[in-house]
């Protein structure tokens, strides 16, 4: 059993144009309980680039989303920069492998997820990403949970949850149209509004009892 939890956080892209993100984000990772910590930043402004660029040329949604994770590439590393040069993770071994680590330190990294959607997410069981505009960061921060069996999903936002159901949050277009889906096997998934008060709000998933 590790000793230590280990947490995903989506940063979202709306927050790499905030001049406070730097420091707000390492106040907030100063807070929180002991870790291990990997950061995937979202595309940002660079999807908005190629969703315009689809509806004006029809791409298709495959080209699409390929662009986008050759996107988060980019800000992955714009995101390790922004955090002192946060150490850059960019396999599904290696994660693992700081997962099972004992050494008792509270660690923060940068995952860059193109290797990982590329070559390994497609080939483990669970609930495997569609190609589509329905799949963001949210979805695949929510994949990477379930593949590499981390404990937590943080999502970090700009501005306070439309909902705390989950579907409701995805017919609000808090999350995306897959999340849902994606985050159905999840333990815990929370939200921070990182521009607010930065306290975390539980999305929970719609009660079926009576």
């Amino acid at each position: 059993m590790r000793n230590r939890p280990l947490v995903i956080v989506k940063v979202g892209g709306s927050l790499l144009a905030w001049d406070e993100l730097p420091q707000r984000l390492q106040a907030w990772l100063a807070r929180r309980p002991a870790g291990t910590y990997f950061l995937i930043a979202g595309a940002g402004p660079l999807g908005d680039v190629i969703r315009q660029a689809d509806e004006r040329f029809h791409l298709g949604e495959e080209r699409s989303h390929w662009l986008c994770v050759d996107a988060l590439a980019i800000t992955a590393r714009l995101l390790s920069h922004l955090l002192d040069d946060a150490p850059l993770i960019d396999t599904l071994t290696a994660l693992r492998q700081m997962r099972d680590s004992r050494d008792g330190v509270t660690k923060s990294y940068v995952f860059d997820p193109r290797s990982f959607l590329r070559e390994v997410e497609p080939t483990q069981g669970g609930n495997r990403l569609p190609h589509t505009w329905d799949v963001t960061t949210d979805s695949i921060a929510a994949r990477l949970v379930e593949c590499a069996s981390a404990d937590e999903l943080v999502l970090l936002k700009s501005c306070d949850p439309a909902a705390t159901i989950i579907d409701a949050a995805c017919d609000a277009g808090y999350v995306d149209r897959h999340f849902a889906q994606a985050a159905r096997t999840l333990d815990r998934v929370t939200c921070v509004n990182l521009r607010g008060t930065g306290e975390p709000v539980l999305l929970r998933r719609p009660s079926h009892g009576g």
